[in-house]
């Protein structure tokens, strides 16, 4: 989803704020912003469709809070608690959400 999408949807009367969900992956830096459409999850991009990473929840709080968000979810993924020993999948992701 494109961020002046996004911006457009936030602002529009009558419509519930869309779920955002911060994703950090297990050794990477950065976090992935996403937003719920149609139950799914979209990587939200600028207008240059280059996809907005987020250092630290800072600059997260800065970005999402003049939109009017007032929380999201912080899901962390480890993919290297893919599988157990047996073979089988295990459950390698947790979320909470989070005020801004």
């Amino acid at each position: 989803m494109k961020l002046s999408q996004f911006k457009h949807w936030v602002k529009s009367p009558g419509e519930d704020v869309p779920r955002c969900v911060l994703t950090s992956y297990a050794g990477q830096a950065a976090y992935l912003m996403e937003v719920e459409y149609r139950h799914h999850l979209e990587p939200l991009k600028d207008d240059d469709d280059n996809t907005l990473h987020f250092q630290n929840m800072e600059q997260v709080r800065e970005f999402l809070r003049p939109l009017g968000v007032k929380s999201i979810t912080l899901r962390m993924i480890d993919p290297h608690d893919e599988f157990s020993p047996d073979g089988k999948p295990q459950c390698c992701q947790d979320e909470m959400t989070i005020p801004l």
